[in-house]
């Protein structure tokens, strides 16, 4: 769809602001002032499809390294007496473009809304409800948005953060409502004009992109039974093509990958993400990874992985176990199925906080799971309800900074019918029936 805007330029050219209104019928206009930016906004309605209409000042800003890429913006809202505005960085101009806007309205409710690709439906998280004049930032790195606000201290707090799939040459800014579709009495001859000031405007953009080495050649001894490893030495994590020693990762193009003082690489990773691996049949394997935490991270800092994870349409929602670092000292194995945590299991474990090396290791053999923590068992169990028995795997991280280095998922040999078990969900430890075996189990 066309873009419906009609460009203006900003009153101070210094800053470089473009600006427009979208929407049938819509107008407005934008205003410098000292160091405040205003927008006047005249019938436009915020909606949850392509039927959105807003006032909108802008500025492009190149996104080019992905999750090496950080794009941060921060304002001060005055208070305002009708519909809605805030900070919006989106795809382009297209009515219906891949966006994320943390949107506050006019009663001081904050709400983290997204549009994770063109066309689709706008969805949103609740952040906070605060009064005016009220600070809050975006930031943005890879396809990861996340909401702050400050609190009554004066200290960002985090929000929450959403994905969403918005280009690698985004527009970035400020914008306003007059109303809202879900505003009790909204038309647009009641609440047909509103007005809005910006103040204290904050826009940075930072990068940590290292180049990927030029003619690699893995030399480090791949073990028998190896599904898939990765060193991080080649310095990337999307050349291709994909081999079990040279994955190429899901939901991400550029990561932090320096090098290390033998030479190696491992990979840097700061704030949150969801990565995806490996393939949907693995069954019986175990996986290994090396984490290094920063000393001053977050107590709210987790790392998790997410093994045999499935997300089959016909259960509408996904299901894995998860091995998590938690609250700074716990390790944790949880069961998730149904949009809910079914079991945990946890353990209390020194700080990890601390720039040392550890390593993390689990096993899941048919219904079995094991968790080492540098070299020692201190979880396991057997899953009797109803066992998740194959999938593949997902790195999830939350408000980190830490390193993590030899990503190692090795297939496990079960003597007790292979991996036939795993896909029948039976049997487990009695060998199959002859009349099973008939039909290539």
């Amino acid at each position: 769809m066309a873009s419906m805007g009609q460009s203006a330029k900003p009153t101070d050219a210094k800053e470089h602001w473009e600006f427009a209104n979208f929407g049938a019928n819509s107008g407005g206009k934008m205003t410098l002032e000292k160091n405040k930016l205003f927008i006047n906004t005249q019938r436009t309605h915020h909606a949850w499809d392509e039927s959105d209409s807003y006032s909108f000042a802008w500025q492009r800003q190149p996104f080019p390294y992905d999750d090496c890429s950080k794009s941060t913006i921060s304002v001060t809202i005055d208070k305002f007496k009708t519909g809605t505005a805030g900070i919006m960085m989106r795809s382009n101009t297209t009515l219906g473009a891949a966006n994320a806007h943390l949107e506050v309205s006019f009663t001081g409710d904050v709400l983290l809304m997204y549009r994770k690709s063109d066309g689709e439906a706008t969805q949103y998280i609740r952040i906070a409800s605060l009064s005016f004049p009220m600070q809050i930032k975006m930031v943005r790195q890879g396809t990861v948005f996340t909401g702050y606000y400050k609190d009554e201290k004066g200290e960002w707090l985090k929000g929450g953060s959403v994905i969403a799939g918005v280009s690698a040459d985004p527009i970035i800014g400020f914008y306003a409502c007059s109303g809202s579709n879900s505003q009790i009495g909204y038309s647009d001859e009641a609440n047909g004009s509103m007005d809005v000031g910006f103040s204290n405007r904050n826009i940075a953009y930072e990068e940590s992109f290292i180049a990927a080495e030029k003619d690699f050649k893995d030399k480090m001894p791949v073990k028998p039974n190896t599904l898939l490893r990765d060193n991080f030495d080649d310095g990337s994590l999307s050349n291709g093509p994909a081999t079990i020693t040279n994955p190429v990762w899901d939901g991400i193009k550029f990561g932090n990958l320096p090098v290390d003082k033998a030479g190696g690489r491992y990979w840097r990773k700061t704030g949150d993400g969801t990565f995806y691996l490996g393939n949907k049949k693995w069954a019986d394997y175990q996986v290994s990874i090396e984490v290094t935490f920063d000393v001053n991270s977050s107590k709210a800092s987790e790392f998790a992985m997410q093994l045999r994870y499935q997300n089959i349409p016909v259960y509408v929602l996904p299901k894995y176990y998860t091995v998590a670092f938690r609250d700074g000292d716990k390790l944790v194995f949880e069961k998730f199925e149904q949009g809910a945590v079914s079991f945990t299991k946890s353990v209390t474990i020194p700080k990890y906080f601390d720039g040392v090396k550890h390593t993390l290791m689990v096993k899941m053999l048919d219904r079995n799971y094991d968790v080492y923590y540098d070299g020692k068992k201190l979880i396991n169990g057997v899953d009797t309800e109803k066992p998740i028995t194959y999938g593949n795997m997902c790195l999830k991280f939350t408000s980190v900074a830490m390193n993590i280095d030899n990503l190692e998922v090795l297939k496990i040999d079960d003597p007790i019918n292979g991996v036939a078990d795993n896909y029948l969900q039976d049997y487990y430890d009695t060998p199959l029936p002859s009349y099973l075996k008939k039909y290539g189990f």
